[in-house]
């Protein structure tokens, strides 16, 4: 693609990313990929984990934006636009999994009825894209397949998004991540829950 038309097709397109790492003008995003950030764009607009916008430029370098209701997965964004291309997941890259133990505990007041699910990046974010094993009434767990060296971002719920966890000031955490590495471990305590005071 010429960069007169790459300029044309993504000028004015938001598309939403979920930030991992952000040194110099080099930013890790969720799904493997390295995008460049545009002159005068900094790492502090980015917060690990959390969800945002940005715009491609005619050169390719990403610059922040506010990302609405019509931003774009990331998975739209041009290959042409990373210094390292996320990873293409193929039936030859299947060898290249490993599993990553997610253990959640969850709070006393979460009723007992209740599945658990996890909600991720790669669905971009639907809340119930994964129901979680249940261990006990407070424990659950799940083995999630990632690719190695890759990192997949994730929440907890109960299943939609007004179930969200929260932290102990009630306000939204910043998502967990689970790194494709081998016998990887992540444990979670959620706190609370959004819609239980």
């Amino acid at each position: 693609m010429s960069a007169a038309l790459f300029a044309a097709a993504t000028a004015a397109v938001v598309f939403r990313i979920v930030p991992l790492a952000c040194s110099g003008d080099h930013l890790a995003v969720a799904g493997g990929g390295v995008l460049r950030l545009a002159e005068g764009s900094s790492c502090a607009a980015f917060v690990p984990g959390r969800a945002t916008g940005v715009t491609v430029g005619d050169d390719g370098r990403v610059t922040p934006h506010a990302a609405g209701s019509d931003a774009l997965s990331a998975a739209k964004i041009p290959r042409t636009a990373y210094v390292f291309a996320p990873a293409v997941e193929s039936d030859a890259d299947q060898t290249a999994l490993v599993t990553v133990q997610i253990e959640v505990s969850v709070p006393p007041r979460t009723p007992p009825g209740d599945d658990i699910y996890m909600s991720t990046d790669r669905s971009d974010w639907s809340p119930s894209e994964i129901r979680m094993d249940r261990v006990d009434p407070r424990h659950f767990r799940y083995a999630l397949q990632v690719h190695r060296g890759a990192r997949v971002a994730f929440r907890i719920t109960r299943g939609s998004n007004a179930t969200l966890e929260r932290d102990v000031s009630r306000a939204l955490p910043p998502a967990h991540i689970a790194a494709g590495e081998p016998n990887a471990r992540v444990t979670v305590v959620v706190a609370a829950w959004a819609d239980i005071d």
